[in-house]
């Protein structure tokens, strides 16, 4: 046992030399060991990926304007007094972050053939951030899975864990986790070559050095806990569709909820589980775009399922792009009486 744990803390030493807090706390200096680029100027010279790099900053672009429009209807809506709506906000946030940095910064990074050595500050920093929002999306839409089930069912015991104010420590917790992926793990590195995002900074060090095992915990709990909820949405469904009483079924909108809930976790695991893949086995470079990819479409996924599935916030957008359609309607309506 002892052994055990001096082996965790000696991973936990080892890794805070390679954290934003280290970088902080030693004069916004990265550390000489892992992070500072050597003289040879091939560290320096990029790949330029054009049609890719256009594509993943447009992609950005799209998803950072359709993702805005969501969280200002959500956050003007009614429903943002509810557990659910406070966490769709904190998802959004983190999904919001990582889009700038994983789709229009990425894009831009791609298309000029920027390599970790030109800026090599400004990638480290904003890997942090990347991975830490990272974090926080797979939290927090585990967390929207649970509240949407228990609020099919006003007797379920998780429920009472998001009534009243309990629903401000939830966010409190994914706040902390979040902050801690900021500031005590390792952050993701660009790479030209893959055009995404890795912990090897590729600077001559072995890429052993710089595993991040935060991470693949992270994406393995994701991937784990989801197909669990999995099972449970379609025991919910089969439950409600076999009854015989009626007032048990599930309701259309009740689909909706939970079918949200299902894809929200289905993109979120398929991306963890491409990622924790990748950093323990020598991915091809079809696969790493191909996951970095995922990862982009992840985020775009949830406002895209905001404005096929939730009512709410389709009406709630519809009103802020067009604040004049509800009151055409209401007159039209009243003049055809």
């Amino acid at each position: 046992m002892a052994e055990y744990v001096a082996f965790v803390f000696n991973c936990i030493s080892f890794d805070y030399e390679k954290t934003l807090s280290y970088f902080i706390l030693n004069n916004f200096q990265l550390n000489q060991d892992w992070y500072v680029c050597p003289n040879n100027v091939s560290y320096h010279i990029g790949v330029e990926h054009k049609f890719w790099g256009a594509t993943i900053f447009c992609m950005g672009v799209f998803i950072l304007t359709l993702y805005t429009v969501c969280l200002l209807a959500i956050g003007s809506s009614p429903q943002m007094k509810t557990p659910a709506y406070k966490i769709m906000m904190f998802l959004g946030i983190c999904d919001v972050i990582s889009v700038l940095i994983d789709s229009i910064a990425n894009g831009i990074f791609a298309f000029y053939g920027v390599t970790y050595c030109n800026y090599p500050t400004l990638i480290y920093v904003l890997g942090a951030f990347s991975l830490s929002t990272w974090m926080g999306c797979c939290a927090s839409s585990l967390v929207l899975a649970v509240i949407r089930v228990s609020d099919l069912n006003s007797t379920n015991t998780f429920k009472k864990s998001f009534d009243g104010g309990k629903i401000n420590y939830v966010l409190l917790v994914c706040f902390a986790y979040v902050f801690y992926g900021t500031f005590f793990t390792k952050p993701v590195i660009y790479n030209t070559g893959y055009m995404t995002w890795v912990f090897d900074p590729n600077i001559g060090k072995s890429s052993s050095n710089y595993v991040n095992y935060i991470h693949i915990s992270n994406n393995s709990m994701v991937a784990i806990l989801s197909i669990s909820f999995y099972g449970y949405l379609a025991s919910i469904y089969l439950r409600g569709n076999s009854t015989a009483n009626a007032s048990k079924k599930l309701s259309n909108m009740q689909i909706k909820i939970l079918l949200q809930s299902f894809l929200f976790c289905f993109f979120h695991s398929v991306s963890a589980l491409l990622y924790a893949y990748m950093q323990l086995f020598v991915g091809t470079s079809t696969l790493i775009l191909i996951g970095h990819l995922t990862w982009i479409c992840d985020s775009g996924s949830v406002c895209i399922v905001y404005l096929t599935l939730n009512r709410t916030i389709r009406q709630s957008v519809k009103r802020l792009i067009c604040p004049g359609s509800q009151k055409v309607i209401q007159v039209s309506s009243l003049s055809n009486r």
